[in-house]
């Protein structure tokens, strides 16, 4: 089976799954008790399909760079236009690189799903989507990654520091005779 019928098959399981959702919905309109949550339901669901396709096309450049290393890892070690191999070191490259790859697509569709139900779910209830967005997880982990590259970047010897926070050179460097260095 090709990988685009497994994606697709996965994909009509999931509208399938989305209409039954907004069906459930739709008849918890018509219950007073149970009216407060349909409308949250439904841009919950909504709220789904941007977020899993964004963080598929976020994690697709990752995907291509594993595949396309586990095939440069076979052509180094079968040089030619053979499609078939009984090298175990490619097969067991190969077996790992896709189910790398699975992982890392069923991870971060997971997790596209997770911000979209979220998100949705909290718009619906009348929340700003700026406030919703800063308050998920994924935010929260592109902060503390940016703390840490910036932490990183603090790290430079004090001369280097002081003079990159400057931007400016003083006429001893300027000349070629900084004393510091030497």
């Amino acid at each position: 089976m090709p990988p685009t019928f497994l994606y697709l098959f996965a994909l009509a399981i999931w509208l399938f799954l989305a209409a039954v959702v907004w069906l459930m919905a739709g008849l918890m309109m018509v219950t007073a008790r149970t009216r407060m949550f349909s409308r949250p339901l439904c841009f919950a669901m909504a709220g789904t399909f941007p977020f899993v396709f964004v963080y598929q096309l976020i994690a697709a450049p990752i995907v291509a760079a594993l595949l396309a290393a586990a095939i440069g890892f076979w052509k180094i070690l079968e040089r030619g236009g053979s499609t078939n191999t009984e090298n175990p070191l490619v097969i067991g490259t190969s077996i790992i690189a896709a189910f790398t790859s699975f992982g890392v697509i069923l991870v971060m569709s997971l997790a596209g799903f997770y911000e979209g139900w979220r998100v949705g779910w909290a718009f619906a209830n009348g929340r700003r989507v700026r406030d919703v967005f800063n308050e998920g997880p994924t935010v929260k982990l592109l902060r503390h990654l940016r703390q840490k590259v910036r932490s990183s970047a603090s790290l430079k010897p004090a001369y280097k520091r002081d003079r990159d926070s400057l931007g400016t050179r003083t006429e001893e460097e300027n000349n070629g005779t900084d004393q510091r260095l030497s």
